[in-house]
């Protein structure tokens, strides 16, 4: 009887030990799979925050993207605008020298805004200021009359001066030097001859020798006709000898110089 109670007693004590270690077991297999639960809630927290900065990210990065390209569409608006201010400037520039009359621009060159253009040297320049203006020398100029001396309809500035002193054309928005006189052998004046307005350069410089060359323009810068005549004498040791006379190099009568002469003469206008 007893030796019965010992064994159930001993079965009784095993199978509470294997519950207990089943239970255990079980125990630890829950811990396991909590912690592993936690570490895969972390991973995917981790994930979940990764996939938030990069999407952050992104958008600053868009957004930064989208903020330069309406920086630089702003600067290029700026730019055409700017270069749609200057092309205006430009074009009112333009009509201003287009519309300009001839006196205005002669005005502006008397009160020394502008300079004017030399006839020997389209490179040079110079202004009134640079003449010697009305003053008591024989060598100083002074504004004169504006006549149309190129027959192009429209009129010159005469500044009367030192042999001549000089005529001046406007045109193409600028003031022009078209005529000069240059000393005792070309002196300048204008003469009408035949219907139209010529220029003429005397040079009376030497006793018994007269000459005379003429130019007609249709403007300034379009010579159509040249003239030249002249008497001197055959001996210029004999002041009362016998004189040759010439027209374009032809030997002309004195008949027919006289009356040529006084035609010309007749209608000269001295600008000294």
């Amino acid at each position: 009887m007893n030796k019965h109670k010992k064994i159930i007693i001993l079965v009784c004590v095993l199978l509470i030990t294997l519950s207990i270690v089943a239970c255990g077991q079980a125990r630890e297999d829950e811990i396991v799979n909590v912690e592993e639960f936690a570490i895969g809630q972390q991973e995917n927290n981790v994930q979940t925050v990764e996939s938030t900065d990069s999407e952050i990210k992104e958008d600053k990065t868009v957004n930064q993207q989208g903020s330069n390209v309406q920086a630089v569409e702003s600067l290029e608006t700026k730019g055409d605008e700017t270069i749609d201010v200057e092309e205006s400037n430009t074009q009112e520039s333009e009509n201003i020298d287009s519309e300009i009359t001839a006196d205005e621009l002669f005005d502006l060159f008397i009160n020394g805004s502008i300079s004017a253009i030399s006839s020997t040297d389209l490179t040079s320049t110079f202004y009134i200021t640079d003449l010697n203006m009305d003053s008591e020398e024989w060598d100083s100029f002074s504004v004169g009359e504006r006549e149309d001396i190129d027959n192009d309809g429209e009129n010159e500035l005469i500044l009367r001066g030192p042999y001549g002193g000089m005529y001046l054309d406007a045109r193409d928005g600028k003031v022009y030097e078209f005529a000069v006189g240059e000393g005792d052998g070309l002196v300048l004046s204008y003469v009408v001859y035949n219907g139209s307005t010529w220029v003429m350069y005397s040079n009376r410089k030497h006793t018994g020798y007269e000459a005379y060359h003429m130019e007609k323009f249709e403007g300034a810068d379009n010579l159509v006709a040249e003239m030249n005549f002249n008497e001197e004498l055959l001996d210029e040791n004999n002041v009362e000898g016998e004189e040759k006379y010439t027209l374009n190099g032809t030997e002309i009568s004195y008949d027919e110089y006289y009356e040529l002469c006084s035609k010309i003469f007749a209608t000269e206008v001295n600008t000294n």
